[in-house]
């Protein structure tokens, strides 16, 4: 199947009370979410971390552009955060035109793909967030983002995708357990009648992890360069590698 979209306290409190505090600090941490990020640069050097600044609360997140980021806790809620090279020293007041990202109250899990974007003299980016949670988008699956002006198409085993520019589409493994399928991925650039190829290849399956592909142009060429990141289970991101995709 495929979708497309365009606190601290002491125990010198009454045990009772003591104990109910505890189960609400508790619980707020179990329901807070977390988010990951990765980098994305058009032109220009590293962007090592950006801070999201909102209701008063600056959160630190790095910016790696091979790999997502550790995760960082958010608040829960409706935020609209303003991404910043550094917290400013008045928390409250947000920089006029500073790049802003907004998470619904629904969404458990987010990544936060961050653009280049050197028009923004505050902050040079803008941040597309995408809902991480296992709904949304399920263990094993594999999420396309085109960020390019060609149309693409691919064959992953037997399941046969088609993202058109600017679009994204997520879709199941054509397998269920760990193991490998083929893949080839094709465009088809503007102005153009036959597809041309990108990628011939076989892939590993990890049914416990998440796979996003960048569909992103490359300067001076016509075939735009596909390449992906995975989201391991938490007890193997220690480990968790670029996907081979060139």
């Amino acid at each position: 199947m495929m979708l497309r979209r365009r606190l601290p306290f002491t125990m010198s409190f009454h045990p009772i009370l003591a104990a109910s505090l505890l189960i609400l600090a508790v619980g707020s941490i179990l329901h807070a979410r977390e988010a990951r990020a990765i980098y994305l640069p058009c032109s220009g050097g590293p962007l090592p971390e950006a801070h999201l600044v909102g209701a008063g609360v600056s959160t630190r997140i790095d910016l790696p552009q091979r790999n997502l980021s550790a995760e960082v806790v958010l608040a829960d809620g409706d935020l609209v955060l303003a991404a910043l090279a550094s917290p400013p020293a008045n928390l409250e007041e947000i920089p006029k035109g500073a790049p802003l990202v907004r998470i619904p109250a629904s969404w458990e899990r987010c990544f936060l793909i961050f653009l280049g974007d050197p028009t923004n003299e505050v902050f040079p980016v803008r941040v597309i967030p995408v809902n991480a949670g296992v709904l949304n988008f399920p263990q094993g699956s594999t999420r396309v983002f085109n960020l390019s002006e060609t149309l693409l198409g691919g064959a992953f085993g037997g399941r046969r995708i088609v993202v058109k520019p600017g679009e994204t589409a997520t879709f199941e493994a054509p397998i269920r357990d760990f193991g490998s399928y083929p893949v080839a991925i094709d465009c088809l650039p503007k102005g153009e009648t036959r597809p041309r190829a990108i990628c011939r290849s076989t892939w590993q399956h990890d049914p416990a992890a998440r796979q996003i592909l960048f569909v992103v142009p490359q300067n001076g060429r016509i075939i735009p360069r596909v390449w992906g990141v995975l989201d391991q289970p938490r007890n193997r991101d220690n480990d968790e590698k670029t996907a081979r995709i060139e």
